[in-house]
């Protein structure tokens, strides 16, 4: 099979596109000032003493405010994402740039300060994320521009760039993507929790919160915001408490900072002094911004939670499940051997990766594909589990099971890769002068694109990993596992389907339906 083609520069060109459609155009030196100063007046709000929770119980110290390095500014346009946070001084590892505290902060302490609030949904049964969406909402729209977090919260982006915000047609563009059913998942949790708040009802009961012209601020679409809000930007923060072990905390300044896989921020939280510790866990030079990495994991998860996609990512992958047939009668004993070996697919995803094989999932398919002599033989176990070869027969079962996986991902998507190399074309063609696709149409394009390079690479991969085995062995294969399709399993097998994917435009492919 030839080698997947190497679109690296045309992923780069579509990605600098995204860049430059959320930082183009020429801005209004007001528009720019007017951004410069709110950032400045959060960094003045945050530095402004506030009244401690237990004001009432202290002779003294009744009030507190966040002490932040002097050096930490917020920047009004990071490149490429939004604003953020940079030193203008070089910063030593270990040392302490922020003291956040928690009465400068969003969480459930700050939601039970807010006597009505609580009144009205604290004992409700609802979940913490619902309360805490709850008394956002409360804050940004009800108490709007008099909010104690104002200077804050009217940063906050208000789009839902998370596909949890995108409508049908956007998401149609992951067409095949597991994008599309987590965010479906996310999508109906979010609703199950907006319908336990019962809003109507609530609105009955306590009119003064949830009641006549303040019920606008607690729709379902509001709500969603807020849910994205929390989920893109609190930090659970361990207590060392068996009652409480965590807290989930949005916490100014902190919460600007952007992502980058070598991100060096590392917050802790000092029960003490009830403040949210921020510590640069490395160097910075002067000048740099501080960003802070999210996680590491896939693209599909960033842009399924924050709303945008790495520049690089180097936990890159396409998550892929297997599993044991219903019908296969040796089903409980290789559940079994894979549950002892770390390998149960209930329990966990493997993945396809750009670079190399993921040799759990070739394990994982050794054991579900061997025969009874195979699942009877010590040695044909200790080698399975492992990922090594059992024998010629299971290592051809392997390879017809994994290539029917990377065949069916692949024609999930709506759009082959070289359509997709097509459409980077026209939109890095500087003589087009039809107008910029939105963002999200330009971040689905880039995420499916990437998929299918992995998907494309990781074919390749398997060939090499199990080269060509004796041809009526594969053709006895494709008999004994895909009877009922047996032409696309030999043609899957000589990796034909996977070439013409690559190379495969609209046109051919339409030619070829008709």
């Amino acid at each position: 099979m030839p080698r997947a083609r190497d679109a690296r520069a045309r992923v780069r060109a579509l990605f600098l596109a995204c860049v430059v459609l959320a930082t183009r155009g020429a801005r209004a030196s007001d528009a720019k000032a007017d951004a410069r100063g709110r950032a400045l007046a959060l960094e003045r709000w945050a530095r402004t003493p506030t009244r401690r929770w237990d004001a009432a119980a202290r002779e003294e110290d009744a009030t507190t405010a966040a002490r932040v390095s002097e050096s930490i500014r917020i920047v009004a346009e990071a490149r490429g994402a939004g604003r953020g946070v940079a030193t203008t001084r070089n910063v030593s590892a270990g040392e302490l740039l922020a003291e956040v505290p928690l009465e400068k902060c969003l969480c459930a302490a700050s939601a039970r300060m807010d006597a009505r609030l609580w009144r009205a949904i604290g004992a409700s049964g609802a979940s913490g994320d619902a309360i805490l969406a709850a008394h956002v909402l409360r804050e940004a729209f009800d108490a709007g521009s008099k909010s104690a977090y104002w200077p804050w919260l009217r940063l906050l982006p208000r789009d839902v760039d998370s596909t949890v915000g995108w409508n049908e047609d956007e998401l149609s563009e992951l067409s095949g993507s597991n994008v599309v059913v987590f965010t479906r998942a996310i999508k109906a949790q979010w609703r199950m929790e907006y319908d336990a708040l019962d809003v109507p009802t609530l609105g009955e009961k306590f009119p003064d919160v949830f009641g006549g012209e303040r019920a606008a601020h607690y729709t379902f679409d509001k709500f969603t915001w807020a849910r994205f809000i929390i989920w893109s930007r609190a930090i659970d923060l361990s207590t060392e408490s068996a009652e409480a072990p965590t807290i989930r905390v949005l916490v100014p300044l902190l919460d600007m900072a952007n992502h980058a896989p070598g991100g060096k921020l590392r917050p802790e939280w000092d029960a003490r002094s009830n403040v949210v510790k921020v510590y640069a866990a490395s160097a910075f030079r002067e000048h740099t911004e501080l960003r802070f990495n999210y996680d590491t994991k896939p693209s599909q998860y960033f842009l399924l939670q924050y709303g945008f996609i790495p520049e690089t990512n180097p936990a890159e992958c396409v998550e892929a499940t297997v599993r044991v047939s219903d019908h296969d009668s040796l089903r409980d004993a290789k559940e079994e051997l894979l549950r002892l070996h770390g390998l149960d697919p209930k329990k966990r995803n493997f993945e396809w990766k750009p670079r190399s094989i993921d040799y759990d999932l070739l394990a994982a398919t050794r054991v579900i594909t061997m025969d009874e002599a195979e699942m009877s033989d010590a040695t044909s176990l200790t080698l399975a589990v492992s990922g090594a070869s059992v024998s010629a027969k299971n290592d051809a079962r392997t390879k017809a099971v994994l290539l029917k996986s990377l065949a069916s991902f692949l024609e999930s998507y709506t759009t082959t890769l070289a359509e997709d190399n097509e459409y980077v074309a026209r939109v890095d063609d500087e003589s087009n002068d039809e107008p910029l696709p939105g963002k999200r149409k330009r971040f689905a394009v880039l995420l499916r694109m990437r998929e299918k390079q992995i998907l494309l690479a990781s074919a390749d991969a398997l060939f090499k990993e199990l080269p060509d085995e004796d041809q009526e062995l594969v053709k006895s294969t494709c008999e004994e596992i895909f009877m009922n399709e047996f032409d696309a399993c030999m043609t899957r097998a000589n990796g034909t389907v996977f070439a013409s994917y690559e190379k495969k435009t609209e046109e051919e492919r339409v030619d070829e339906s008709s």
